[in-house]
């Protein structure tokens, strides 16, 4: 029997290509009430600078992290007198090194007690640097207003950064002229919009429902979003993927033996949560490479993952690698398995790969990535 799954968009292309548009055009383009929260927290956010442009409001980006850096950038040449708001661990993750190269240019970028307060007025400059090493978002913000600035040189320092992949997928998404030197050229193809970090769960399924074939829909073999190497990776863990008229059909054989692998995930930081607890899963040893950036994320992801997965698997956290060796089931905690999410959908994703045994304290944070038909066939499928 064959199981069609419903993938959400990639909220990474959508959002890039919502905030590009607007900076050309002025005009917000139409979402689905069904989308996933980040890419409508972006699409309310660019409402409301449509709404408001010339004379400010304030723009309230909730938890999305990509809405909170690209709405620096696209306010900061957007006229007017803005507040920038979210939550409170949204407002503590790292954007000083945007502001930086914003406020070199003439923006007008001030801290306040709830947000950052954004005197909007018009930039430019022919060419940049921005430490992007821990967020590529400081890149793609700035090439996403690259129209408005007369951007033509984007230097990246240091040279090699984390999740460089969503530089790429930037670039191919605004046909971006900019030249990045420090980034070799690449000829990317977009691909369909199904979003592979989502996918990576249903290739995770595949390893522990063996013999089951799933159609992930709008998904794309080749295409320019990083986490597609995940159907490289588990070709390794004797997952098959198999490109169709609309989508890739996967499916699974038995695992016969442990397994030891090693992933450097520097370009694919979200991976590494649903990755972890898998190997918790299986008879199996992940070591995971570069993982230092994941301290940055929605939580601190990997101390968490060596927390909530210590019951099921030894968990060697440093602080740039993180090892997880899966236990025997049988020195496993009594059922059920109780799991804190600290609101972070990454890890909400990861704990319920342990299925209907676990309890997850709170299970909203899946609508951040999930929209409502991906959420809704993860709790038939899932639970």
């Amino acid at each position: 029997m064959i199981s069609a799954i419903t993938l959400p968009r990639c909220k990474s292309i959508i959002i890039r290509q919502m905030v590009y548009h607007f900076g050309l055009t002025g005009e917000v383009l139409p979402v689905p009430e069904t989308e996933c929260n980040d890419v409508l927290v972006t699409h309310r956010a660019l409402t409301a600078i449509a709404q408001h442009e010339g004379t400010g409001a304030t723009v309230d980006v909730e938890d999305c992290g990509a809405a909170y850096r690209f709405m620096m950038a696209l306010l900061s040449v957007t006229p007017g007198q803005w507040l920038l708001t979210g939550a409170p661990r949204l407002l503590q993750r790292p954007a000083a090194e945007l502001i930086s190269v914003l406020t070199s240019i003439g923006a007008s970028i001030l801290q306040s007690e709830n947000g950052w307060l954004i005197s909007g007025r018009s930039l430019s400059a022919d060419t940049l640097t921005v430490d992007a090493h821990r967020s590529s978002q400081f890149a793609s913000a700035l090439l996403l207003i690259a129209p408005k600035l007369g951007l033509q040189t984007l230097h990246l320092d240091p040279a090699v950064i984390p999740s460089s992949s969503y530089i790429y997928l930037t670039q191919a998404l605004t046909d971006s002229r900019v030249c990045i030197p420090e980034l070799p050229e690449r000829e990317l193809v977009v691909g369909r919009v199904g979003d592979w970090s989502a996918a990576l769960f249903w290739y995770a399924y595949a390893v522990l429902h063996p013999g089951q074939e799933l159609d992930l829909k709008e998904l794309s073999l080749c295409s320019a979003q990083g986490d597609a190497v995940v159907a490289q990776w588990f070709a390794d863990l004797g997952v098959s993927s198999v490109e169709t008229s609309d989508g890739v059909r996967i499916s699974a054989s038995a695992l016969r033996q442990p397994i030891s692998r090693t992933f450097d995930v520097a370009d694919h930081l979200d991976v590494v949560p649903v990755m972890a607890a898998l190997a918790s899963l299986l008879p199996a040893d992940f070591t995971f490479l570069h993982t230092h950036n994941l301290a940055y994320k929605e939580s601190d992801r990997a101390h968490i993952l060596a927390e909530e997965l210590a019951p099921f698997a030894e968990v060697v956290c440093e602080e740039d690698s993180l090892r997880v060796i899966g236990r025997p089931r049988a020195l496993w905690p009594p059922e059920p398995y109780a799991f804190q999410t600290h609101r972070d959908h990454r890890l909400a994703m990861a704990f319920s790969l342990f299925g209907p045994q676990a309890i997850l304290d709170d299970t909203s944070c899946l609508r951040k990535s999930l929209g409502a038909s991906s959420l809704s066939q993860l709790g038939r499928v899932v639970r």
